[in-house]
């Protein structure tokens, strides 16, 4: 089970969070090639079928970092990800959108709270950075920007790499089924009928790195969305 503090918030966040934004804001000025929407690349086509599922013509993207996908340098992303070919173009045009915001509060360029609503809301790689004492107001608040569907992507094992005090950057670590009744209950509490996709980066048994989806609808009704080839093991999505 999750346990967040509710005394926190947008505008009172936890001591931790303030810390860790100060942290990742130096390094997003220090390493130019670090958060430059890497981690969005496997996940660009099934986020592409689930926005025209839902008929989505406006986004946001939640902690984007750098977001050089929806620029003309996307190419120095997709270039490190020789497995992925599809994208031809910037993100924004490839998923034939008419309006986009990208914001991301450690990154200066994006750093301004977006205002309005959008279609859809998506974040991935961004939830295990956040403490745990603020996971309520932060998927609160991805899911007030969107009138249709929310795209979550969480890693539930430990990152590579550590921060200042040695801890790790995934500070927030919780089981796929502690993170789905978490969500749950935010949409439940919001009455918004919204869908809510949710792909974890989990080990399997075999400490291989897999992807693990569900789709909350309905509030508090989850669907699984991927399944285990009993042949190779890896995931394979399903077609919600």
């Amino acid at each position: 089970m999750i346990e967040s503090n509710r005394f926190f918030s947008r505008y009172s966040p936890s001591p931790r969070y303030t810390e860790l934004l100060e942290e990742y804001k130096e390094m997003h000025k220090s390493a130019k090639g670090m958060f430059n929407g890497r981690s969005l690349v496997k996940y660009v086509d099934i986020i592409k079928n689930y926005l025209e599922k839902n008929e989505c013509r406006t986004l946001i993207d939640y902690g984007c970092g750098k977001g050089l996908l929806y620029t003309d340098d996307y190419e120095l992303v997709t270039e490190k990800k020789p497995l992925y070919k599809n994208l031809d173009k910037p993100l924004h045009e490839y998923w034939n959108l008419t309006r986009h915001r990208l914001y991301d509060p450690a990154h200066e360029e994006h750093s301004e709270l977006p205002m309005g609503l959008y279609d859809a809301a998506i974040c991935t790689d961004v939830l295990e950075h956040v403490p745990t004492d603020d996971l309520h107001w932060v998927i609160r608040e991805i899911c007030s920007f969107a009138q249709k569907m929310v795209f979550l992507n969480i890693a539930c094992m430990p990152a590579l790499k550590k921060l200042k005090d040695g801890s790790n950057v995934h500070i927030s670590l919780h089981s796929p089924e502690d993170w789905l009744q978490f969500i749950a209950k935010i949409i439940d509490k919001s009455n918004k009928d919204i869908i809510v996709y949710v792909f974890f980066d989990v080990f399997n048994d075999k400490e291989e790195l897999i992807t693990q989806g569900f789709k909350i609808h309905r509030r508090i009704n989850i669907v699984p969305l991927t399944r285990v080839d009993e042949e190779t093991g890896n995931s394979l999505i399903g077609e919600e």
